[in-house]
């Protein structure tokens, strides 16, 4: 996982330089297009000021100082005959003790006067360089700020998916474990049946028959585990006539204390899926070795308390935590004499969140269920 985390930080390392190198080549050329585009209007700007009839050094250097372009030459010459001079930019490449150096002209024509105004494109250059290291000091320390948040946000992913394995092997080898089982005693009977050939066949077959049916109940579970369900179809629900329905049918198993007000219980939901969610909590009070069931519904504000409190052997303090993890039971020890394979509470779990139900579990003399429903707003 390591390895996986570290070339995937690598990989997004090279990507966010990437995209800041190519932005900034863009900053670059723009700002340097800009500042191009600036000296020639400031060139033009002069131009307009430029008197030619009361010209001198002294109006040159002004005219330098006050629009901040060094080096500045200006030639005005005068002519009877105007010859075929147009007025614009030019440039052209000029040899320097230095380097070669490439120089902006703009000419224009006051009659009977030609002006040409000069400058070096390399004016711009001190400029150009102080933003550029403003630049590219901006850029690293934006740069180490995106390594910082990608390794901290590929750290917590990668956190994630080594979790979401770990489940994935957990589940594998749970689901591989609880079909082994009763395949194993199917192919047991089977072979007995076949040694005994008639001889108790009808309770041989029964039993087949009841393994048959614990696997099946295996499949459906998971199946509904991986099935997506949404609240589009979502309707009004009487939790209190839900919740009778429930006592008429496990009330020959275990023994109900009802607590209802007299308030309006109305929820938007999926009855059917808030029966199996419910049922399972009844089913697993069953299991365990509870004699009653304590329901109480109450409404707060704009919320429903439902309580489902049994006495049976609790939940470890410790254990509470996981045991809405599929396949977990709390108890190998406790659970090995009681069919079941630990996704009842599991599927409770994501059947109340889809309805935006909250549930809380505690366990002192029993285990109760706590589940706050938003009620229906009237």
């Amino acid at each position: 996982m390591n390895n996986f985390k570290n070339e995937l930080f690598y990989k997004y390392a090279l990507v966010v330089f990437l995209i800041i190198a190519f932005f900034e080549g863009i900053l670059m050329f723009g700002m340097k297009k800009s500042f191009d585009v600036h000296l020639k209007d400031k060139l033009a700007i002069i131009a307009s000021e430029i008197n030619p009839k009361k010209f001198d050094n002294q109006k040159l250097l002004e005219i330098q100082h006050k629009y901040k372009v060094f080096p500045l030459f200006v030639q005005i010459v005068k002519t009877k005959k105007m010859p075929q001079v147009s007025s614009g930019y030019s440039t052209n490449v000029i040899n320097t003790p230095i380097k070669k150096e490439k120089v902006l002209t703009y000419t224009v024509v006051k009659k009977p006067y030609i002006i040409r105004i000069s400058t070096l494109y390399s004016t711009n250059d001190d400029k150009i360089e102080i933003i550029k290291i403003i630049s590219l000091v901006a850029a690293f320390i934006i740069y180490l700020i995106s390594l910082f948040i990608g390794w901290k946000f590929i750290e917590t992913i990668s956190k994630e998916v080594e979790l979401s394995i770990k489940k994935l092997k957990n589940f594998n080898s749970n689901v591989s474990h609880e079909l082994k089982t009763p395949l194993a005693i199917i192919k047991s009977k089977i072979d007995v049946a076949l040694m005994n050939k008639e001889k108790e066949c009808d309770k041989l077959l029964y039993e087949i028959l009841e393994e048959i049916e614990y696997i099946n109940d295996i499949t459906e579970k998971l199946l509904f585990l991986t099935k997506k369900y949404n609240n589009k179809n979502f309707e009004k629900i009487d939790l209190e006539e839900l919740l009778f329905e429930l006592y008429e049918k496990y009330e020959s198993k275990i023994n109900f204390e009802l607590h209802f007000g007299e308030d309006d219980y109305m929820i938007l939901g999926d009855k059917t899926l808030l029966k199996i969610a419910l049922g399972n909590i009844i089913e697993n009070s069953i299991k365990y070795g509870a004699s009653k069931v304590v329901i109480t519904l109450q409404k707060q504000k704009n919320k429903i308390i439902l309580s489902i409190k049994d006495n049976g052997i609790g939940i470890p303090k410790e254990k509470l935590p996981f045991i809405f993890d599929e396949f977990y039971r709390v108890d190998e020890s406790h659970c090995k004499n009681v069919k079941g394979f630990g996704l009842g509470l599991s599927i409770v779990k994501n059947i109340l969140n889809l309805h935006k139900a909250k549930v809380e579990v505690k366990s002192k003399g029993g285990v109760e269920f706590i589940i706050e429903f938003p009620a229906l707003k009237e």
